[in-house]
């Protein structure tokens, strides 16, 4: 075949492919699990395919066809590839469970249970009332469903076992869930007569939420017009958390759809693309449990947690030009981590930069288009893909724009990981007793897939005495037996992210032949000099034996005008008045033997022979309809199809396909992806000069069914949490509808559709007196406008959603929940202020909604009464309580109420009423030195004591001014957060006067002034540095290598402070600077030192010298490396060096060095060859 396309060269795939899952990694054929091996012969010349990953690929080169390798990405023809002992089962008819059935009916077709749908792992948020894990299959008869559970799935699953659980056609019940009597592993199994399968393994979680630590984070300190990042706290979670952030109370959410200089990163973090003094304050992070996909359960209150306030304080300096945007060091980020297929995949971006100018971001993909359910949101700043698949990935870019020419732009290689997921399931198989199967599983993963079989639910091995052999992901079974190997089959495909299950029923066919649905007409007639195609249909297990025989004479095989084919069929060629007569087909196998026969008679003219016959054919699937025809040689006669009697356009309508009527027995119709829409008769006309002739059959087609119709809320059923949804059933397509599944949206999220029923039987929306279905909906919130959506499904699968309903309001009731997010605080002196997330229009339970607070002093007795207040639909409400009445603990709860009446209180929440300005003033002030810039100011704190810090003491304010300035006029100040005794001032004039006074604030402001302390700076550091540095083999110190680095020492001057010593700061060259580390001479005198590195490892070295002042200026940086002899690399060489950083290579072997001495600096050029053994 090959030799014959080679006119074409192009490339043909085929099934082989290094599996990178197998051990070894060899070459295998997918089709058959085989390693592909002793066929150096077969590849391409000069290229070594040893370490090559990809798809082997028929290549044309000069010598002919070689094998190549090509990449699964693509786009090629294939070769279709079958063992040699199964080519026979080319030329039969496709099976189905009605083969070898004399009449059709759907409704009796016996066949094993099949998934429909599996269950999914679970996350439980908060305290559900219940969980449902659920399981649903067809089968005839109806299967019954068993649920397991434990690490091996070893415990069953029953109303025994526990009272709160209960099981009902698949669906498991567990009331009240708890983490310690429920997590785990569950699974179900279907099971009828033919067979058990096993549903996919899930996982039962609970989630959970730590504490914020009660310790306080440490302030963020940032300069006025720089980006910042402010972290949220430290925080144990599973599965994922949503966070937020308001500023100081929670009447101050951070909104940055309003605010875009600010942003909110799935990682946690505040972002601001540039603060200024108006930033500055104290934040709150609130972290809020979630799951990571739709199969999470939950409360409407989910366990939330808010931080302790994290200051972020701005240091003033000079307002900066336009500047950025500059893409942050942490972007392009992705989530989750690590992102999967089937979850909603985002891509955040953020810039620093000049937040007076909006910043304009825009997203592309390398190669491709933005996928096409992908959308943004926040500004742009955020790429969303929803439910992402393989195809997804590639290589994305943001880039932001200031103005024209301002600009920058950062990417990412978007890679997926993936559970299994089937490309082709599992087919049944009706296969011949005695003959060869063999079935292959095929499943992209990422990681690559591992595979196991399973029948009934047991583990399938290789068995030669069962004559199975298990290879890979490939299942052989040599010679069928029906005691042996019905049954239902599985195929499990697994990696790191779980496991799926393929299904498939395995029914080994033994019977004698019938014709019972395809016999041969009557009568058939034939042109003249024309051919005759007979076909010989029998339905036979295993495949008979066929012979022709002409009135009552059987067929010879050597007569030069007749052609027998393998699968029956029986060709004349150019017919004459002798070919006139009876024709019979006998189809014998060992369980018997049938026949069939027609009548040919010879006409002039043309006569159709062959066909189209009545037939059935799947949803999505190909079907053909045969149509030959008989006439004179030499006669042009051409072939039309019609569909419900109208001509096919064969360039308007690309699924019909026509194969020329000049192929006998091959010529009809191919219908391709079969639908609906292709049920009807099809009629075959063949026409010539002389006349013509048209025959016809029907097809129907069966598949899913028809999506519901009439779909209506029974408005005068309508309670506050129930509604009656009734609809007609639409056409069943040829399998009965087994149940329904209904939906729901809400007048407020009017597309975001929700299962409120996942699985109603049919049978139980049957209603006595008319032919609509119905079902009662019920969990319904009150008040609440919605509208319903029914899908239907049989074996086949899912009907497309029916039109919505209109809508349909359910009745009032109070609120059910009460308000989330209570707190309070800040304020003006002699203010409670209590604030709360009100309800969401859904959950208010009807119009009218308002919220009745009630407060008290904390501590005291439980009769004493609470104060109350009603508010509308507000989130803060603020009363006063007198300014004597300040910092003071006070009980609060809130509930929510509308016209039907009042929802329950919230739990009690202890929250502070407003501080006043601290009183007390820091004493004991002084200050040390601490280097020729920065000096230690130390006081005694003030205590946490009410009456005196009037409210709970945030830090600690360090005012400081020069000698030669007045206090008032030119004072400078740092504050420092937190209860502390000392603080440092950094930025002072060495060797200068100055006063330094203390306040002590709290979130009302700062108290007094303390009693000023007066004190001189130190001398400045060093201003030279060491040169000529050099680094000398040492040998080994202390069992450790070791070298020696010489410097020459440095001469102070006035203001400088005196020399004590040297610092020696080296750090592995790839690394950065601050990881450095640090060696400290403690003598002045001092001009070289030892200090241990590692072998094979580029340091870079840098000298200071230290004294009372601090750290003097470094030394330009030196490179070296200890490789047998000394390397030096000299500072010059930047561009080698950076190199070598980014790929973190050591060097091979030495170099030659020369010395080039100048006034100042000691240069180093290599002279012999580099080799960087990677690169």
């Amino acid at each position: 075949m090959i030799s014959y396309l080679s006119g074409y060269r192009r490339d043909w795939m085929t099934s082989g492919i290094r599996e990178a899952s197998r051990k070894g990694s060899n070459f295998v054929w997918k089709g058959t699990g085989d390693d592909v091996t002793g066929t150096d012969v077969f590849w391409e010349d000069g290229r070594d395919f040893n370490n090559s990953v990809g798809i082997i690929v028929y290549r044309y080169f000069d010598s002919g066809y070689r094998w190549s390798v090509g990449q699964s990405s693509d786009q090629l023809p294939y070769m279709c590839e079958v063992p040699q002992t199964e080519a026979y089962r080319i030329v039969h008819d496709y099976r189905d469970f009605d083969y070898g059935l004399e009449k059709y009916d759907a409704n009796s077709l016996e066949r094993g249970p099949h998934f429909i749908l599996q269950p999914h792992s679970t996350v439980i948020v908060g305290k559900p009332p219940e969980v449902i894990l659920e399981c649903v299959t067809s089968g005839n008869p109806q299967p019954t469903y068993t649920w397991w559970k434990g690490e091996q799935f070893e415990t069953e699953v029953t109303s025994a076992l526990d009272k709160r659980y209960t099981i009902t056609n698949g669906k498991l019940i567990i009331a009240n869930p708890t983490d310690v009597l429920d997590s785990g592993n569950y699974r179900c199994i279907a099971e009828n007569k033919y067979g058990s399968v096993i549903s996919q393994g899930v996982l039962l979680s609970f989630g959970s939420i730590g504490e914020f630590s009660n310790v306080p984070d440490a302030p963020v300190n940032v300069k006025a017009f720089e980006g910042a990042a402010v972290d949220c706290s430290k925080l144990y979670f599973k599965p994922a958390v949503k966070y937020n952030w308001y500023k100081k109370d929670a009447q101050q959410f951070v909104r940055p759809e309003y605010q875009a200089y600010m942003f909110i990163s799935q990682n946690g973090k505040l972002y601001f693309s540039e603060v200024t003094r108006a930033d500055e304050g104290s934040y709150f992070c609130i972290a809020v449990l979630t799951g990571i996909n739709q199969y999470t359960i939950g409360t409407d209150q989910p366990p939330a947690r808010t931080s302790l306030p994290i200051p972020l304080v701005v240091h003033d300096q000079t307002p900066k030009a336009n500047w950025g945007p500059v893409i942050q060091n942490e972007f392009i980020a992705v989530f989750p981590k690590p992102p999967l297929v089937d979850l909603d995949i985002r891509m955040e971006c953020f810039a620093y930069g000049t937040s007076i100018t909006e910043f304009k971001y825009y997203w592309r993909r390398e190669n491709g288009t933005l996928p096409k359910l992908s959308y943004l949101m926040d500004h742009n700043r955020v790429l969303i893909i929803p439910s992402a698949t393989l195809e997804d990935q590639g290589i994305y870019t943001c880039t932001v724009t200031r103005s024209s020419s301002a600009r920058d732009e950062k990417s990412v290689d978007l890679k997926l990981g993936a559970k299994p997921f089937f490309i082709k399931p599992l087919r049944d198989q009706h296969a011949d007793i005695g003959s060869p199967l063999t079935w292959r599983c095929d499943a992209r993963a990422s990681p690559a897939a591992i595979y196991q079989w399973y029948r009934n639910g047991e583990l399938v091995q290789t068995n030669d005495e069962t004559f199975i052999k298990v290879n890979y992901n490939v299942l052989l079974i040599t010679k069928l037996d029906p005691k042996l190997h019905n049954g239902m089959y599985q195929c499990a495909a697994s990696n790191i992210y779980g496991t799926s299950m393929s299904e498939g029923q395995l029914r080994v066919l033994a019977f004698a032949p019938h014709f019972q649905k395809f016999p041969m007409m009557s009568e058939t007639r034939a042109s003249l000099q024309g051919n005759l195609t007979l076909h010989c249909r029998p339905e036979a297990a295993p495949f008979p034996v066929i012979t022709w025989f002409k009135n009552g004479v059987e067929l010879s095989t050597s007569l030069s005008n007749i052609v027998q084919s393998y699968n029956g069929r029986l060709t004349i060629l150019n017919v004459n008045a002798a070919d006139h007569g009876t024709y019979t087909c006998r189809a014998v196998n060992q369980f018997g033997q049938a026949e069939d026969k027609t009548k040919v008679t010879t006409i002039e003219g043309t006569a159709i022979t062959t066909a189209p016959q009545d037939q059935m054919a799947l949803f999505n699937s190909t079907t053909f309809f045969y149509c030959q025809a008989s006439v004179a040689k030499n006669t042009d006669m051409v072939f039309i199809w019609h569909f419900n009697g109208r001509p096919i356009d064969f360039y308007r309508d690309p699924e019909y396909r026509q194969v020329p009527g000049d192929q006998p027995g091959k010529s009809g119709l191919y219908i391709q992806q079969v639908n609906f829409a292709h049920t009807g008769m099809y009629e075959c006309q063949a026409s010539t000069t002389m006349n013509s002739d048209k025959r016809g059959g029907f097809l129907t087609v069966v598949g899913p069914p028809a999506e519901p119709a009439g779909v209506q809320a029974d408005s005068t059923t309508v309670t506050n949490s129930t509604v009656l949804v009734r609809w007609t059933e639409n056409l069943d397509n040829g399998h009965p509808i087994t149940h329904y599944i209904v939906e729901a949206a809400t007048y407020y999220e009017r597309d975001q559709w929700t299962v409120v029923i996942g699985n109603l039987p049919a049978v139980l929306t049957i209603h006595t007196t008319h032919e609509k279905r119905y079902v009662l909906v019920s969990g319904l919130l009150p008040g609440c406008g919605y509208r319903f959506r029914v899908t239907a499904v049989n074996q086949i699968g899912h009907s497309p959603p029916s039109i919505p309903s209109g809508y349909v309001q359910t009745l009032s009731a109070p609120p059910s929940l009460a308000p989330l997010c209570i707190g309070g605080g800040d304020g003006k002196v002699g203010d409670l202020i209590m604030t709360w997330k009100p309800l969401t229009p859904e959950q208010q339970g009807g119009p009218g909604i308002g919220y009745r607070l009630y407060w008290r002093r904390h501590g005291i007795s439980e009769e004493e009464q609470w104060s109350t207040a009603d508010v509308g639909d507000v989130g803060r409400y603020v009363t006063i309580v007198g300014a004597e009445n300040y910092f003071l603990e006070y009980d609060f709860k809130i509930q929510a109420f509308n016209n039907a009446g009042l929802g329950p209180n919230s739990t009690v929440n202890v929250i502070m009423s407003s501080e006043d300005m601290p009183i007390a003033v820091p004493t004991n002030v002084m200050a040390e030195g601490y280097n020729g810039t920065a000096m230690e100011v130390m006081w005694t704190p003030v205590p946490q004591v009410r009456e005196i810090a009037r409210g709970k003491i945030l830090g600690y304010q360090i005012n400081w001014w020069h000698y030669t300035e007045q206090a008032m006029d030119y004072r400078e100040f740092i504050r420092h957060y937190g209860q502390r005794d000392s603080g440092f001032v950094i930025g002072l004039i060495s060797d200068n006067f100055y006063y330094f006074t203390i306040q002590v604030y709290n979130s009302a402001g700062l108290g007094p002034i303390s009693e000023y302390y007066f004190q001189e700076s130190l001398h400045a550091p060093a201003a030279g540095y060491p040169e000529e540095i050099r680094v000398y083999s040492a040998g080994k110190h202390n069992g450790h290598h070791a070298v020696e680095v010489w410097w020459r020492g440095i001469h102070i001057t006035q203001p400088e402070g005196n020399i004590h010593g040297f610092v020696i700061f080296y750090w592995h060259a790839n690394e950065d600077y601050r990881s450095a580390c640090r060696h400290v001479i403690h003598d002045h005198h001092a001009h070289h030192a030892h200090i241990e590195v590692e072998p094979g490892v580029v340091y870079a070295i840098r000298v200071a010298a230290w004294g009372e002042g601090g750290y003097g200026h470094k030394s330009l940086t030196t490179y070296f490396t200890i490789e047998g002899n000394n390397i030096l690399v000299d500072s010059k060489l930047a561009s080698t060096v950076e190199a070598f950083r980014s790929t973190a290579s050591v060097l091979n072997y030495p170099l030659s060095l020369v010395y080039i001495a100048t006034a100042t600096t000691v240069y180093l050029y290599i002279l012999s060859v580099m080799n960087w053994s990677t690169l």
